[in-house]
């Protein structure tokens, strides 16, 4: 993107953002701004969904792999709990810094050179792997590490750029995007491991995520120049009366302004009820990611080669879920529904119907019914996932990427110590029903809890200031 227009692009975002308060105000500037900003978003959502594309690659093939690389290196069930968690660990680390790093970097040069480096590293794990499993799970730590930024660059990409109205379509389609990949690596990889083995997963997949990369890095990446920030600001002023100045901060000092890492909103009840959904979801998401291919294969007795098509539905389903949860967002808040009833609405009823899925497909031992029960599930938990990020923005509509972050980075404890408490209980116990159970009562507990203390007020309070994207 050149830098004349990236300048009116900023100085359009800025404008669009103050101008969409006012009524009746300037209207005709109003649709200019939005036209300015129409085409080049369209073109970073286009190549954000690459960027997501490539990001799930790698992570959804890590547990097709691991059920051969378990049985290469004779590791134990414990040793496979660990690996399968390694990934979470790292991306649980990446999240407490990543939104910081993207406020002061930009979004679009975090992503590049995250995706760049997650690339590199998922190439990198066949020829590490030999060496020993503190060597593959630091390598995989590492991964987890760099494809953290994805969640709060895209989401301060979305803040940004996307305007109120839609980015409940916006947040569907990134959802969307992540979900293609996982379906591409639940269907291709336990062919590619059956056929080529689980190294040349790996390195076809590292090859085809850095390509992706490539193309963000050349055709969406953004870089903020002082110049434009200056437009910017001049136009804004122009247009309304300025509450925030040169330092972009509230002038009447903001109790939270300068927070990239907003410890601070722990102590808001309805940030604290979003995060209980989110671990629930994050729990129940990465169990079937890291586990599933093992269920298919240990518990329903099918052939490795075979998984990929039953792996595939609950990502396409999740998918169509996200894209359900956007448009039904999208369509209540023109209708002019209150904002809290809308959340609850849509993500408490979507919490209990995963859980209630997840149950019956723990007890179904008919590959069929019990395909249905998780396809039933995914598709509740993508309509979870939209409704979820969307309660985010509007928490902290002006520093969603902190929020997101922090959020982000808590419910990644599920996911990190998710697969190592799975091994215990199923060497303790032999039982996946009660591993199923669990997490169902955990989606039963969040949505009662967000019943009560959920909340859609801005936890900050205070006008936009300017972000580098």
């Amino acid at each position: 993107m050149t830098d004349e227009k990236m300048l009116s692009f900023e100085a359009a975002s800025l404008v669009e953002m103050k101008l969409s308060k006012s009524h009746g105000i300037c209207k005709v500037t109003n649709l200019y701004s939005h036209w300015l900003l129409l085409v080049p978003r369209v073109r970073m959502q286009i190549l954000m969904a690459g960027v997501g594309i490539s990001n799930y690659l790698l992570r959804t093939c890590l547990g097709t792999c691991a059920v051969l690389m378990v049985h290469e290196y004779n590791w134990d069930m414990q040793f496979k709990g660990m690996l399968l968690g390694a990934f979470f660990w790292g991306y649980l680390a990446g999240n407490l810094f990543a939104g910081a790093i993207s406020a002061r970097l930009g979004a679009g040069m975090v992503l590049a050179c995250a995706a760049i480096t997650w690339s590199a590293l998922a190439i990198a794990i066949p020829m590490v792997a030999d060496l020993g499993f503190g060597y593959t799970w630091m390598l995989l730590t590492l991964l987890g590490l760099a494809e953290s930024p994805l969640m709060p660059t895209t989401m301060q990409l979305i803040s940004a750029y996307v305007p109120a109205s839609e980015r409940g379509c916006s947040l569907a389609a990134r959802a969307l995007s992540m979900r293609f990949g996982q379906i591409v690596a639940s269907v291709l990889a336990p062919l590619i491991c059956s056929q080529a083995g689980w190294r040349a997963t790996f390195a076809i997949f590292g090859t085809v995520s850095l390509m992706l990369a490539f193309l963000w890095l050349g055709f969406a990446m953004t870089k903020s120049r002082e110049a434009g920030m200056e437009i910017a600001r001049k136009m804004w002023e122009d247009t309304c009366d300025a509450d925030v100045v040169a330092t972009g901060t509230n002038s009447k000092g903001g109790e939270h302004g300068g927070s990239f890492l907003p410890l601070w909103a722990l102590k808001h009840p309805g940030f604290l009820a979003l995060l209980a959904v989110h671990c629930s979801s994050n729990f129940a998401m990465y169990t079937i990611m890291s586990w599933g291919p093992s269920y298919f294969t240990e518990v329903l007795e099918l052939p490795l080669e075979s998984v990929g098509l039953y792996l595939m539905l609950p990502a396409a389903f999740s998918g169509v879920g996200s894209i359900l949860g956007g448009l039904c967002t999208d369509w209540l808040q023109s209708r002019r529904c209150p904002l809290l009833t809308m959340r609850r609405g849509i993500l408490c009823p979507a919490a209990l119907a995963s859980g209630l899925a997840l149950v019956l497909f723990g007890n179904l031992r008919s590959i069929p019914f019990a395909s249905l029960a998780m396809i039933t599930a995914a598709l509740f938990m993508g309509v979870l996932d939209t409704a979820m990020n969307a309660v985010y923005l509007d928490l902290a509509p002006q520093n969603a990427v902190a929020l997101v972050s922090l959020g982000n980075g808590v419910a990644t404890l599920p996911g990190a110590a998710g697969p190592a408490l799975v091994a215990v209980l199923l060497e303790t116990t032999g039982l996946w029903s009660l591993v199923w159970g669990i997490i169902a009562a955990c989606f039963v507990v969040s949505s009662a809890v967000f019943a009560i203390f959920g909340s859609t007020e801005d936890i900050e309070k205070r006008p936009p200031k300017y972000m580098q994207v």
